[in-house]
């Protein structure tokens, strides 16, 4: 045995430069490692932050009757909230944390038993959830964040874990969750540990009054499901409006794949969308949008054209058409479409903005400035930026 132990001492001081060095770095890797996935969850936490925006409610005299906070899931506006949100209201406005707001254009869905609406808003290229998660795969223990505006404070987190996955109070189903929430929170986005959304956050409204608190926040709250709001986006539950093999069932299927990077599922039911209803713009814009992810711009610019063809007042449409002329570097064409985008809408700062960048890559840097001013006056930050890149082209 002693000469064993003696062998040993003997091999550690041999070896105690290499042993050490090794020590040194796995400590390194280790460090780096915890570095790497610390920033993958802030990247995608401050993705998220962007996607949650204030919804304003308000009736027809412009009143505002309650304030809460939605989610948006697509680039072109459908923004998700609590039915109590925007319940008795007829007007709706939608802010992001950029200061940036978004006019109501109309209703995809309401559960109001499920505490659910689905809002359409008038937005391009809008910050969006990009994955939803499946909540019946969230178990008790899990780690959860919660991203809301209460109290109208946008971007406000807070951390927790699942209490229980599935409480269910007066008979519907919700995630129970530890995450503080405060007052204009309904309606905001509840996350798992890897960033994917799995429910919108809602008050407590089902709890019985004797267990209800006055208090700012508190430990005892609520979410509805992302799988539940899913059955409402697709109409399988709730919407009697959007009957499977309607037009809007299959606009909102392919919407959900997209979302979900399923492109090629997309596309085919966004071709099944328009052979229902060939007049369909957004159909056509969606699934442009989607050739474009695929890399198929010849598709994308064909769609679009024809969806100028139907709707020949539409801004969308230009500015879409103008971003399809881009990509196949039809500059003069991405203008022309551009030009006509900002008549019909002629206060768009992403309009402005990137006709502006045209100009200056054709060279026409007199047309750029011209610009500048009106896009300073709608977001000072833009327009500086555009100013200084337009200074250094000369």
């Amino acid at each position: 045995m002693r000469d064993r132990f003696i062998k040993i001492v003997e091999w550690t001081k041999r070896f105690s430069k290499e042993i050490i060095i090794a020590l040194v770095l796995a400590i390194i890797a280790a460090i780096l490692l915890e570095y790497f996935h610390a920033s993958i969850k802030q990247n995608k936490l401050n993705a998220n932050l962007k996607a949650v925006a204030v919804v304003i409610a308000a009736d027809k005299q412009g009143n505002i009757l309650n304030q809460g906070s939605g989610i948006f899931i697509s680039p072109n506006g459908k923004l998700v909230t609590n039915y109590h949100v925007i319940k008795g209201a007829t007007l709706f406005r939608a802010k992001l944390p950029t200061g940036a707001y978004y006019d109501y254009k109309g209703v995809i869905g309401i559960d109001e038993d499920r505490d659910i609406a689905i809002l359409h808003f008038d937005a391009q290229e809008v910050p969006y959830i990009k994955i939803l998660g499946d909540s019946d795969n969230v178990k008790a223990g899990d780690k959860v964040v919660a991203i809301g505006a209460p109290l109208g404070y946008e971007s406000t987190v807070s951390e927790g874990i699942v209490s229980h996955p599935s409480r269910t109070l007066n008979n519907q189903r919700f995630i129970q969750f530890t995450a503080p929430i405060s007052s204009g929170s309904s309606g905001g986005g509840l996350f798992d540990e890897s960033g994917k959304l799995i429910g919108a956050t809602t008050r407590s409204i089902n709890i019985p009054p004797e267990l209800q608190k006055e208090v700012i926040a508190q430990n005892l709250n609520f979410a509805v499901p992302i799988n539940i709001i899913k059955d409402v986006i697709s109409g399988k539950k709730g919407i009697t409006s959007f009957t499977e093999d309607s037009p809007e069932y299959y606009y909102l299927q392919a919407t959900l794949a997209n979302n979900n990077g399923k492109y090629d599922e997309a596309i085919e039911f966004f071709k099944k969308t328009i052979s229902l209803n060939d007049r369909f713009v957004y159909a056509y814009i969606d699934l442009a949008n989607v050739y474009y992810m695929k890399g198929l711009y010849d598709n994308e610019i064909n769609l679009l054209k024809k969806a100028v063809e139907l709707d020949p007042n539409n801004a969308d449409v230009f500015y879409y058409l103008a971003g399809a002329f881009e990509d196949k570097e039809l500059y003069d064409l991405a203008i022309t479409a551009y030009n006509k985008a900002l008549e019909l809408s002629p206060e768009d700062k992403d309009t402005i903005y990137n006709l502006a960048i045209l100009y200056i890559v054709q060279g026409e840097k007199n047309k750029a400035f011209e610009l500048i001013p009106k896009l300073t006056k709608l977001n000072r930050g833009l327009g500086n930026e555009l100013k200084a890149l337009a200074n250094r082209m000369k």
